[in-house]
């Protein structure tokens, strides 16, 4: 009975403040998709050009790759925000999902940085 008293408490306490804070998190989310076909460009080089991409505007940056599936690569800025894109191989294509969280206010360089990463996918298919 204590177990189970202590774990109700523990999820009373857990389920009410996680939505207090979200609800006054002000932050704004950049997202982005695109569907390329695969022989114009692969999950590697849409990974390596948002990796690079993230690299020139001075972003930390980790690539996680599962060959033939998905390119995952996640970072950000800390304290401004972060961003995770996959590149996702669907049988013949390429689908870019980038996201660009801004952790304060209306987009700052963190929705700018997913904008900046879409054209650049973008351009390294044409």
């Amino acid at each position: 009975m204590k177990f189970s008293a202590l774990l109700l408490t523990a999820a009373s306490v857990f389920g009410f403040s996680v939505p207090v804070l979200a609800q006054d998190s002000n932050f704004n989310l950049t997202y982005h998709v695109e569907r390329t076909p695969k022989a114009r460009l692969s999950i590697e080089d849409c990974g390596s050009t948002i990796e690079k991409t993230a690299n020139q505007v001075g972003l930390a940056s980790d690539v996680q790759t599962f060959p033939g599936q998905l390119v995952v690569v996640r970072g950000g800025d800390e304290g401004r925000g972060a961003f995770i894109a996959q590149c996702i191989e669907v049988e013949s294509t390429t689908v870019s999902v980038i996201q660009g969280i801004d952790y304060q206010g209306p987009k700052a360089a963190l929705g700018e940085f997913a904008d900046q990463a879409n054209v650049a996918v973008k351009a390294a298919a044409d």
